[in-house]
């Protein structure tokens, strides 16, 4: 859609006939989605790009650890990059493979613990609206989300 929109001259009304046609969708949300096609260029190519490779640092990162692969321990170390280039992404997977395979390696207690200790934690906040102080809820023990 993103592509026939910005290269291949597709309307709107093109978009929207092809989503009830194909999706057989004619709700707003179809609407709201061809807008976001149109309004983003590339915005979808480069979703579909990440994904991809995410399914491919994904499946090195199972092939290389073999048993030693945790979904849960890949997603975090893959989240905490926040926003970033894919290379750089792929960088940090990579990173968090060869320290996982062996911890005693340079630079991997960094990689594996990225946490602050406990005593150089923020522990209060004052925000930028009203004077409240932070405080840290209590975290909900983890096999709630699984």
């Amino acid at each position: 859609m993103d592509t026939g929109l910005h290269y291949k001259g597709l309307t709107r009304d093109d978009a929207l006939k092809y989503f009830a046609d194909y999706a057989w969708d004619t709700s707003d949300s179809a609407e709201k989605e061809v807008t976001r096609y149109q309004s983003d260029p590339g915005q979808a190519t480069a979703y579909m790009i990440g994904q991809l490779k995410i399914i491919e640092l994904r499946q090195y990162a199972m092939k290389e650890l073999g048993d030693k692969f945790d979904l849960k321990d890949f997603h975090f170390y893959l989240l905490a990059q926040g926003s970033a280039p894919l290379s750089y992404l792929e960088e940090s997977i990579r990173e968090y493979v060869r320290c996982a395979k062996d911890e005693k390696q340079e630079g991997c207690d960094d990689v594996l613990n990225p946490v602050a200790p406990e005593e150089d934690q923020v522990t209060e906040f004052v925000g930028v609206i009203g004077q409240k102080s932070y405080e840290r809820p209590q975290k909900p023990a983890l096999d709630d989300y699984i």
